[in-house]
């Protein structure tokens, strides 16, 4: 569907109005299938139907043989397309990162409709889903997301949640997903804050549960600072703050415990549909029959009518038919009709239904399922088998993965970059990680994920000023809930250097894209480990990085502190460690040039930075301390001085391919010309 076809204005139009489908399909007097194939474009109404919508949604006389011409065009242009001013135009999509539907959302039109509704009111600022894992929570806050977004002009943002192990990090995935470059000056929130200001923007906020406590308060105090903001939720309860307006997402309609079932009467179900279409899915000559109905019937029952049960379920009938599956549910599920609380029962039985499918796998394939789950925010393939490949020697690693993707036990995505990756549902991992820790294989798994991760952040640290610095920087910003899981495990473990190694490694990166108070967090963790001292270069290069940090916040004594206890560890190593004791000294003359305004100290520090690098011919910290000694000489009024430093800076930026810091002395050397043509007074460089 078209963002400016017909189908896709009548969706539009319709929810905007508050209309079901069944409420619009009475009012022009056509079936309710119709009415679907319409608004999916997969079919043009006729003239009569197309008058009808006319008068349904005030197509005002002047406008309405262009609005009949459109609703009747095959294409989604050059036929009468209605002028900007006319009211029921098309308008261009708003700003989002929606992921696609890579299925269909069946019998959730009503659900739709209400939380579109929710989002439609201007009294209702917050809306929260909530529901038992495996409801659909997700699902429908994306549809009703996308439903909406015509109504907020500046953006629709998702953010995913549940990669997120602390609540310091929902404010920065927040400012990340909305565009916003994090700043010294004010915190993550004000930022958030600034940047949304009086803007009509909805942030959907997914697998909110295990950030409760600590995130819940931010989110009150967006809605209170930004009067045009609107958040939606989801999670499996409330977040209990003013304002809230709480939808409990149902289960899928099913006929009762049994009940007789029907072909004509199958449709009413969704839990049926639902059921029909994934198993169509993996076995393309399934269909619902007078024969096999009341099975699947009795199937989606004992299924409670939850989404993902089903479709798990569903996908079997590539192994079996409905009757055998119905046999095995019988054995295996623990029915809500038990007496227990409702929302025990369902998670109990999606419980028993991840279960259920874990147990019909192979070995190898309940094997990898469960290592799968040590992964946070996605894996590759090439990941995945760099790690595995050892352990599995039957069948190659990516024949397995294709048997779990076809078996919906995994996702499959495609980024920003056009490069496949697979997830995991969160309660299918949740299980899955569960069981490895009941099989004693956790260590083992994590340890050989940090070995990978490790190893990655190495190459990318190596790559990270060269040519392809961009694209490793994008890869590892993938990754990033994998090095956060990562440093978790060696800070459980105690693997003090493995954290140090690794913390270092993404200390570029993490400088130049990442947050900074995520990664102050980090430095305050390992600072706290009193055995970090015993790693003594690994803990130098650690305080290097930090004090980059505290100089690119502005926290210029801060910096120069830490590059002070940093120099002394290095003077104490001695020989063999003149690359960080460069670095540190650097760093040095960094704060002394800006925090204490004093330039010959600052022309000190560089030059006996630049004389250990050069000893290292190592032509990146070379380049650097060019640059820098150009900014000296500029300070002092030196401007061919500081033209020869900049210009060997450049050529060497240039040699390394090293784009960023070609842009940032490019940029300098343009202020030096302005100064030149402008003014002879002391300019700060």
């Amino acid at each position: 569907m078209a963002d400016n076809s017909f189908g896709g204005w009548l969706k539009r139009r319709r929810i905007t109005q508050g209309w079901t489908q069944e409420q619009v399909s009475l009012q022009v007097n056509c079936s309710l299938s119709t009415l679907r194939k319409i608004e999916a474009d997969e079919r043009r109404p006729s003239v009569q139907l197309a008058e009808l919508f006319a008068e349904v949604f005030k197509i005002p006389v002047n406008e309405k043989p262009a609005f009949l011409k459109f609703a009747r065009s095959e294409g989604v242009s050059n036929f009468g397309l209605p002028d900007k001013e006319s009211p029921w135009r098309v308008s261009s999509p708003p700003r989002s990162n929606l992921p696609a539907s890579a299925t269909s959302l069946i019998g959730r039109e009503q659900e739709t409709a209400v939380v579109c509704e929710y989002l439609l009111q201007a009294k209702i600022r917050l809306v929260t889903l909530i529901g038992p894992p495996g409801i659909g929570k997700t699902r429908l806050s994306l549809e009703a997301a996308r439903e909406a977004s015509p109504n907020f002009p500046d953006g629709v943002f998702f953010i995913a949640l549940a990669p997120l192990e602390n609540v310091t990090l929902v404010a920065p995935a927040i400012l990340q997903a909305l565009g916003y470059v994090e700043d010294k000056d004010h915190s993550v929130q004000q930022q958030i804050i600034n940047g949304i200001g009086d803007k009509k923007i909805l942030l959907v906020l997914d697998n909110f549960e295990h950030l409760m406590d600590g995130a819940a308060p931010l989110v009150s105090s967006l809605l209170s600072a930004c009067s045009r903001l609107k958040v939606m939720v989801t999670s499996r309860e409330s977040l209990r703050v003013s304002g809230e307006w709480v939808y409990s997402v149902p289960t899928l309609n099913l006929p009762k415990e049994n009940a007789t079932v029907s072909m004509e009467t199958a449709p009413e179900f969704p839990a049926l549909t639902l059921f029909a279409e994934r198993a169509r899915a993996v076995r393309s000559d399934f269909v619902l029959t007078p024969d096999n109905i009341q099975t699947v019937s009795s199937i989606c029952t004992r299924l409670d009518g939850l989404p993902l049960a089903i479709e798990l379920i569903a996908a079997r009938i590539r192994l079996m038919s409905p009757q055998a599956l119905l046999e095995r549910l019988n054995d295996q599920f623990i029915l809500s009709a038990n007496g227990m609380r409702a929302d025990s029962a369902r998670q109990k039985t999606l419980e028993n239904a991840i279960g259920w499918s874990y147990d019909l796998l192979s070995p190898d394939e309940q094997k990898l399922l469960v290592r799968l789950s040590i992964f946070s925010g996605g894996f590759t393939l090439e990941a995945v088998e760099s790690m595995f490949s050892e352990l599995f020697i039957i069948k190659p690693i990516r024949d397995l993965i294709a048997s779990l993707l076809d078996k919906s036990l995994i996702r499959l995505t495609v980024n920003d970059l056009g490069e496949i990756r697979y997830d995991m549902l969160v309660t299918i991992q949740q299980f899955a990680l569960n069981y490895l820790h009941r099989i004693g294989g956790e260590s083992e798994t994590h340890n050989l994920h940090l070995a990978y991760f490790l190893a990655l952040a190495k190459q990318a640290d190596k790559e990270a000023h060269g040519p392809n610095q961009i694209e490793w920087m994008d890869r590892l910003t993938l990754e990033l809930g994998n090095f956060r899981a990562a440093l978790n495990w060696c800070f459980s473990s105690g693997q003090t250097s493995s954290y140090l190694q690794l913390f270092n490694a993404l200390g570029w990166t993490w400088n130049v894209r990442w947050s900074k108070s995520e990664e102050q967090g980090w430095f305050n963790k390992i600072r706290a480990i009193t055995e970090a001292v015993e790693h003594p270069a690994e803990y130098a290069q650690m305080l290097n990085n930090a004090g980059l940090r505290e100089w690119r916040l502005g926290n210029y004594r801060e910096a120069r502190s830490i590059l002070e206890e940093s120099l002394s560890i290095w003077l104490k190593l001695g020989t063999g460690n003149d690359f960080g004791k460069a670095e540190a000294l650097n760093r040095l003359g960094m704060a002394a040039r800006w925090g204490e305004a004093d330039i010959n100290k600052a022309e000190s520090y560089f030059n006996q930075s630049l004389a250990l690098f050069q000893k290292e011919e190592d032509d990146w910290g070379v380049a650097w301390n060019f640059f820098h000694l150009g900014g000296v000489a500029s300070d002092r009024d030196q401007d061919q001085i500081a033209l020869s430093f900049l210009e060997q800076s450049l050529s060497l930026f240039t040699e390394l391919g090293d784009p960023w810091g070609v842009g940032r002395v490019s940029q300098f050397l343009g202020m030096l010309y302005l100064k030149k043509e402008t003014t002879k007074s002391s300019f700060l460089f």
